[in-house]
């Protein structure tokens, strides 16, 4: 036992059971949407490093966070005031506990952390991650240090205006939606004109065949914009939906 021990005192190892210094930190196993489990696991595991780095924190294995969420699983409901948040902390024997949920929208990997302590207040943090390699790292450790430098309670205001943005979201895309919607019909209504007698053309020849080609591009035109915002008003609309539930308590 005793040479074990010393070979992994003289790497610099933590042994089992060993306490770590700093403020205990437990990170549940992230919520992912539009990705994989595999690509969230991998971007939970970079955060994970990248807070493992943070000086003053000792972060709990993600076993022993694992066995402590199932244990906990189905006992406890979704939390709507600071005192449950703070219950919730302190079951798992923490100083700070980390909702954390990954979207995979856009092409890319956007990182969601709520930081929250023993006395029920939260930290929030949304940043970027490339998928690999070093940029993902440097992300990680920015996203969490704005995310610890902010640890503690945040003013009410804060939390009022946060809440915002999820509405401009929404408000957004039912705009984009409606505004398609309106360049659909004048679509439409073009290629019903241009089908029927003349198109409302008038001339012969040259002039005639510069009409229609003219309704032509006019009614392109007004698809592709239709096309264009009824797809802009999905996307607005489904990630202002998302992070109206992620602003929830």
């Amino acid at each position: 036992m005793l040479l074990p021990l010393a070979l992994m005192l003289s790497l610099g190892a933590t042994p089992p059971g060993a306490a770590c210094e700093g403020e205990r930190v437990v990170i549940l196993p992230f919520d992912m949407v539009a990705l994989t489990r595999a690509e969230a696991r991998h971007t939970e595991e970079t955060l994970r490093r990248a807070v493992a780095r943070t000086a003053g924190v000792c972060l709990e294995p993600r076993k022993a966070t694992v066995e402590q969420w199932r244990a906990l699983s189905g006992k406890r409901g979704p939390c709507a005031d600071a005192a449950c948040r703070a219950e919730e902390v302190k079951a798992f024997g923490a100083k700070w506990l980390i909702h954390g949920r990954v979207l995979g929208l856009g092409g890319e990997r956007t990182v969601a952390l709520v930081l929250t302590g023993t006395e029920g207040g939260e930290a929030r943090s949304t940043f970027s991650m490339p998928a690999l390699g070093a940029a993902a790292e440097d992300a990680a450790a920015k996203g969490f240090g704005a995310l610890w430098g902010a640890r503690g309670p945040r003013p009410a205001e804060v939390q009022k205006a946060r809440r915002v943005w999820p509405a401009v979201l929404l408000g957004t895309g039912a705009a984009a939606l409606v505004a398609s919607a309106g360049f659909g019909m004048a679509a439409r209504a073009t290629e019903k004109r241009l089908s029927v007698g003349n198109g409302g053309c008038e001339g012969e020849g040259e002039a005639l065949r510069r009409c229609f080609a003219d309704g032509l591009r006019r009614g392109e035109r007004q698809s592709q914009i239709a096309t264009g915002l009824l797809g802009a008003g999905a996307v607005l609309g489904a990630s202002g939906a998302i992070f109206f539930v992620w602003e929830l308590p």
